[in-house]
């Protein structure tokens, strides 16, 4: 019986965390081990450099999803090689980010003391 019980909670469990994140992807579209350290895309789509800050490679982007970012940062919208805009997310986190139609890709700009904690994920 207490085996039944304890596998039952175990179920329950992974079922609970399974729902908990029906919207989005779960996993973070930010791949830590590819993150360029000391620079920052800024708004004229030029890499600047700080010891502070860490920028991704290209994440693929489509507009017509929605994704959010959880910590602070700057988001730099591609279409192939040609920059588009930087925008700065600074809000109250979770922020949306904005849809940019030509965009195919983006590059996310942060600091380095959010690198273990900061996420990007697909909500749809």
């Amino acid at each position: 019986m207490k085996k039944i019980l304890i596998l039952s909670g175990l179920m329950s469990m992974l079922f609970i965390a399974s729902c908990s994140n029906a919207e989005g992807t779960g996993e973070s579209l930010i791949d830590n081990d590819s993150v360029i350290e000391g620079t920052w895309i800024n708004y004229n789509g030029e890499e600047t450099e700080d010891s502070e800050m860490r920028t991704t490679e290209a994440v693929e982007y489509d507009s017509s999803n929605d994704y959010e970012i959880n910590r602070s940062s700057y988001v730099s919208y591609y279409n192939g090689d040609e920059f588009l805009e930087t925008i700065l997310y600074g809000e109250e986190p979770p922020m949306n980010l904005e849809k940019v139609e030509n965009a195919d890709s983006i590059r996310i700009s942060f600091n380095a003391y959010n690198e273990d904690s900061i996420t990007l994920l697909k909500v749809n």
